[in-house]
């Protein structure tokens, strides 16, 4: 990307919490080394390798806890143990199955509710 100077974005950072991204024990014991959250750790992350966060919530306190990730910098061994956690495959929508694209096109038909 960055030969092509495209600037990556994480629309979704937290993924709607699925498939445990905040109850992960890895981003939990690093939350605790630095005294912040398992959100904050993600977007930490993401910051420091050059990834654009957009975080949604509608919650004030959330709101605040996402923009409080500026006090901190995670170290190298932190930043790998979390790159070593991806899976291969995308959280919320994997293009490479055709259900999860006829899931989208008809979304307006079958909505996808989230608890979140």
């Amino acid at each position: 990307m960055k030969e092509l100077n495209v600037q990556p974005e994480a629309w979704a950072p937290f993924a709607e919490g699925l498939k445990g991204m905040f109850t992960e024990p890895v981003l939990l014991e690093i939350a605790k080394k630095y005294g912040k959250t398992p959100a904050q750790v993600i977007l930490r992350w993401n910051v420091q390798r050059g990834v654009i966060v957009i975080p949604k919530s509608v919650h004030k306190e959330r709101m605040e806890e996402n923009l409080a990730i500026w006090d901190f910098n995670l170290d190298k061994e932190d930043m790998e143990k979390i790159a070593a956690l991806d899976k291969g495959c995308p959280s919320m929508l994997d293009t490479r199955k055709i259900s999860e694209i006829k899931r989208v096109y008809d979304y307006l038909n079958n909505p996808v509710l989230t608890s979140l």
